[in-house]
């Protein structure tokens, strides 16, 4: 158990190296909280939501692809980077709030998205409460059903007490609230469940690719399987001998190319 979960945590931190510079870094206050993105290349916009305990420096070997084709928004998800941290009263709806009330400032109507695990499930969230703000999404190791603590794989494996000395190393360096803000998103009584029932994803129409790895070891594979039944303009992408983060290492060329031709093709 004790492998499986640095595999994992080090999976989840994989990629938050420093890239090249946006042209706008801001920290707006939105629905009581800081909220901190930056602003990469020009075109139609495109939002980039991290994996839990990740940021948005994640996506920085992924921006450079992205910048020329797309005005991209990374954003530091509530309680992640320099966005505020979580308090007892955060849930996945709260969070797909910040993110619809931060289009509103930035006066963007509709926006393609794309969501890593924790980012997938509070853009599907948005999606499902907002579908007309969100024009074409890619959903990776997400799933319409989670119950965060109490699922089997993560439980009691994944609180502050475990974590391997290299990740807390890790997390420091991209989470600017320091031990408090690290701690809090390991706290047990936080709402990290999600419920959109079948019928609710079949009046989703947003344009939809689904990415998951066949050996995903937290959400399986079954989610990704019943996400594509029911979302009525889904695609589905499985990616052969990977795990929860489908995207990282040997598949990163690939999928920065799916995903350009999903968002680019009428």
């Amino acid at each position: 158990m004790k492998t499986f979960l640095t595999f994992t945590l080090m999976a989840l931190i994989t990629g938050q190296s420093i890239g090249q510079s946006p042209h706008t870094k801001e920290t707006v206050k939105i629905n009581g909280i800081d909220i901190y993105y930056e602003v990469y290349g020009d075109g139609e916009p495109l939002l980039l939501l991290h994996g839990w305990t990740q940021s948005s420096r994640f996506w920085s070997d992924y921006i450079p692809t992205y910048a020329p084709n797309f005005k991209v928004f990374a954003i530091d998800l509530r309680g992640h980077g320099r966005s505020s941290e979580l308090t007892d009263d955060f849930s996945i709806e709260k969070s797909a709030t910040d993110i619809l009330k931060l289009l509103d400032f930035l006066k963007i109507e509709r926006a393609k998205a794309i969501g890593l695990s924790y980012g997938g499930l509070v853009l599907l969230q948005l999606a499902s409460l907002h579908p007309d703000r969100i024009e074409s999404m890619v959903l990776i190791g997400a799933s319409p059903k989670y119950d965060g603590a109490e699922n089997s794989n993560l439980d009691k494996t994944f609180s502050y007490e475990n974590l391997p000395e290299p990740f807390i190393k890790e997390l420091k360096e991209t989470h600017y609230g320091g031990e408090s803000q690290i701690k809090a998103l390991f706290n047990p009584k936080l709402n990290y469940k999600i419920s959109i029932g079948d019928e609710n994803l079949k009046a989703i129409e947003t344009k939809t690719l689904i990415v998951n790895g066949d050996r995903d070891e937290i959400m399986g594979i079954i989610p990704a399987t019943t996400l594509h039944e029911n979302l009525p303009n889904s695609e589905l992408w499985i990616v052969p001998n990977t795990g929860h983060i489908a995207i990282i290492g040997s598949n990163q060329d690939n999928f920065l190319s799916k995903s350009i031709q999903f968002f680019t093709k009428e």
